[in-house]
């Protein structure tokens, strides 16, 4: 190999290692500005969230200002729903007759974007250990144009996500949670946005309220949620690779009745729950995996416990975490 072909593949690589060192770079702002927008603008729109082969269609009313962060929400489709949030409360407003546990059927979407939103600003520290981030073609969503942002996962532990995002505002247009072969499990996508400078206070009040109708707190306030000290020695043995824990707490729920020990597994990005709590009865041990969508859930028994992981990861992980989890008996004797 000549000296000059040598020097021109050698200025090849490094101008090829420093484009795509620009492209996660730009692509690691855009997401900032994403994680700001979806808290700090205002928005009103119609979207769309398709999950587990169903959809669902909602109206969205976003408003940021001196009273901090308020938002209404309206199931276009299925059961009649509306979701009134602001900075201290989130209230449900349905039929008397429609059961309370529908209050978050299908799940994220009734959350806003803060629901559909894969990523958190804490968890852009570190994104690059364990995802790749790729700035791609430019397309219409809504009307409107945006940057095509893809998070891709390093390895086989966990999913990828392909964004969409509107370069002059920041927001979030389009969403699909994806598996590593490119099987898409969820996906949000607006039909329909505008960004008023103001949002009128009527805007964001029930407009279901009334005979015939229940308004119901969807989560007790902190201060009425009785918290007790988690037992330490619950452990997880084998923490998949870019895991770590970022939250342990126990209490009491409705599903137990027993306290449940919580414990919280993060990435970044993807996020796994551990439960654990004691069973009395043979016949209520539970074993075995599920899948709802992107969403896998193992239960094994350990002992006296039942130990369950759910989380949007893959099969494997969740399988790995389950089987990890463990009571260290020995700690402290």
């Amino acid at each position: 190999m000549s000296r000059r072909l040598h020097l021109t593949l050698l200025v090849a690589a490094l101008l090829a290692t420093a484009t795509a060192a620009a492209s996660e770079q730009a692509a690691h702002g855009l997401l900032q500005k994403m994680i700001r927008a979806v808290d700090e603008l205002n928005y009103e729109g119609i979207f769309v969230f398709a999950h587990d082969q169903r959809m669902e269609t909602l109206q969205i009313i976003h408003a940021r200002d001196e009273r901090g962060s308020r938002e209404r929400l309206v199931a276009l489709t299925g059961s009649p729903r509306e979701i009134i949030k602001d900075e201290n409360s989130i209230i449900c407003v349905r039929p008397d007759d429609l059961d309370p546990a529908l209050c978050l059927d299908p799940g994220k979407s009734l959350l806003g974007l803060s629901g559909v939103m894969p990523i958190r600003q804490q968890g852009l520290d570190g994104l690059g250990e364990n995802y790749r981030l790729r700035l791609g073609e430019r397309y219409r969503v809504a009307g409107l144009p945006c940057r095509e942002l893809a998070i891709i996962p390093r390895d086989h532990l966990r999913y990828g996500h392909q964004l969409c995002i509107h370069e002059p505002t920041g927001m979030l247009l389009q969403s699909r949670l994806l598996s590593r072969e490119g099987r898409i499990f969820e996906q949000f996508m607006f039909t329909r946005i505008e960004f008023p400078a103001r949002v009128a206070d009527e805007r964001l009040q029930a407009r279901m309220e009334g005979k015939g109708m229940t308004a119901r707190p969807m989560e007790s306030p902190p201060a009425k949620t009785h918290f007790m000290e988690p037992d330490p020695q619950w452990r997880v043995g084998s923490m998949p690779a870019g895991f770590r824990v970022s939250g342990v707490s126990k209490r009491n729920m409705a599903a137990s009745p027993h306290p449940v020990q919580h414990i919280i597994l993060t990435d970044g990005l993807a996020t796994v729950s551990i439960f654990v709590t004691r069973i009395d009865r043979a016949e209520d041990r539970a074993s075995g995996v599920t899948r709802s969508g992107g969403l896998h859930a193992m239960a094994l028994p350990w002992g006296d416990y039942q130990v369950t992981v759910l989380g949007e990861v893959p099969e494997a992980t969740v399988r790995l975490i389950a089987e990890s989890v463990f009571h260290d008996d020995e700690d402290g004797k």
